[in-house]
């Protein structure tokens, strides 16, 4: 659970110093007034990503040279996590201790909803796969060593396709064991976010048709093992050093989804998607729960495109969870919704309501 946060140079945030304690906060104000920047801090410091750019240094305050973060956890124990990038560099401790990615991710599981999660239904692949390494890695921050090792053979591969080929043997073998792991992981999470989303949309109510998640892998045996991988990748070669590309790998793996059957992009206005990526979101929270790692949940215009009576459907589900951080410029929606604090967002400060 995430006690405190400070803030300093963040974004258009003003000097932020404050606690929070359990249930749902919801952060109200105006478009620029900081709503999406406080929940982008603490998704920083907790994954030493952001959720906006790609470049951590644009997190920077306009004008500023750094920027510093720090989160207090509570868990088992007390955890103090400090982020900040500084002089073209990015640094984090743990209780002021440099520690692994691995070991760092640990302390503060996060489930997050932005305005880039809109299309994680209809949009290309490489959204869902995001949404099933993300649940990886918060299940078991340490298998980030995984992707990071298939990521990297891939890209030693592309690079010698790229050059004409050459012998692609010892490539094929590492990439099939490497897509052999990977494979087996993301499939046993959409077996158990399968198994989250009925008991979510159960729990919701929201009235909606069967939705069922398909694992797409690539190549198709790839379930079957590093051995099937292999021949598949062996049958491709001679077209890959033609195309000078990869074919097939577990970076084109997808997951389908289906409502009542038919593809959900076919039969699903943008409100019932919308809330049908909610619900996705807190199954993959729930899984979390399940494994004994409370997430904290981060919604960021989670309100949008929903009408009054799917938002309080939503809310059953996650106004029950640890500890959940909502934003909105539309106040007067939430009304009938239990909120434990309230709190308002103007130039980028945080005032409680």
């Amino acid at each position: 659970m995430l006690v405190g946060l400070e803030a300093e140079d963040f974004r258009n945030l003003a000097p932020l110093r404050c606690s929070f304690g359990t249930g749902s906060h919801l952060f109200l104000g105006r478009n620029g007034a900081g709503k999406t920047s406080l929940l982008e801090a603490v998704y920083v410091v907790a994954t030493t990503r952001s959720f906006r750019t790609a470049r951590i240094s644009d997190c920077c305050r306009h004008n500023a040279t750094s920027f510093r973060l720090r989160a207090e956890v509570e868990s088992e124990r007390r955890v103090r996590l400090d982020l900040g990038w500084k002089a073209g560099e990015r640094w984090r401790t743990v209780n002021d201790q440099k520690v692994s990615l691995a070991e760092h991710l640990a302390v503060l599981p996060v489930v997050c909803w932005t305005s880039g999660d809109v299309d994680i239904l209809v949009g290309p692949p490489a959204l869902r796969r995001q949404l099933l390494d993300r649940g990886i890695v918060s299940l078991r921050p340490s298998v980030i060593s995984v992707i990071t090792r298939y990521r990297r053979v891939v890209e030693e591969k592309r690079q010698l396709l790229l050059h004409g080929g050459g012998e692609l043997d010892t490539w094929n073998s590492l990439l099939a064991s490497a897509a052999a792991e990977l494979i087996r992981l993301r499939a046993a999470q959409v077996e158990r976010l399968s198994s989250a989303l009925d008991q979510v949309l159960n729990d919701a109510a929201l009235g909606f048709p069967k939705v069922e998640l398909k694992y797409r892998c690539s190549p198709r045996c790839g379930v079957d093992g590093a051995e099937a991988i292999a021949a598949e990748l062996e049958s491709v070669s001679d077209r890959e050093r033609r195309q000078r590309q990869l074919l097939i790998g577990p970076h084109r793996d997808d997951v389908a989804v289906t409502w009542d059957g038919h593809e959900i992009r076919r039969v699903a206005s943008a409100g019932e998607r919308k809330a049908l990526g909610l619900a996705l979101l807190a199954a993959q929270g729930r899984v979390l729960e399940d494994a004994g790692r409370d997430p904290i949940y981060l919604l960021d215009d989670a309100d949008a495109e929903l009408d009054g009576g799917r938002l309080e459907s939503l809310w059953r589900v996650f106004g029950r969870c640890r500890q959940v951080f909502a934003t909105s410029s539309r106040p007067a929606i939430w009304d009938q919704i239990d909120i434990g604090r309230r709190w308002s967002l103007a130039g980028g400060t945080l005032d409680t309501d």
